[in-house]
């Protein structure tokens, strides 16, 4: 039973200083990740990015609709196929 208390006070031990050794290394790498972002270099980079993204967004648009409505007609194609094909006397639609 000793061991067993020793073993969970050692577990609480660790489990305390590992998190105040963990939060002082998210605090640096919080702090050094907000000046990165921050930089007026990537900033433009992020502007950039934005500004292309909406640009080409209409076209990717267009371009997803057009493949879901080639995808729907080729799938009603094969039902209508495959309707025909097990029963002559059902209507076609």
């Amino acid at each position: 039973m000793k061991g067993k208390i020793l073993f969970v006070a050692g577990l609480a031990a660790g489990y305390v200083v590992g998190a105040r050794a963990g939060r002082q290394s998210y605090e640096k790498i919080k702090l050094r990740a907000d000046k990165v972002w921050h930089d007026p270099n990537v900033q433009r980079g992020v502007t950039k990015a934005e500004d292309f993204v909406a640009e080409k967004a209409p076209i990717v648009g267009r371009k997803i609709q057009e493949t879901a409505q080639d995808a729907a007609h080729a799938a009603t194609e094969k039902v209508r196929s495959a309707t025909s094909k097990s029963d002559p006397e059902t209507p076609k639609l």
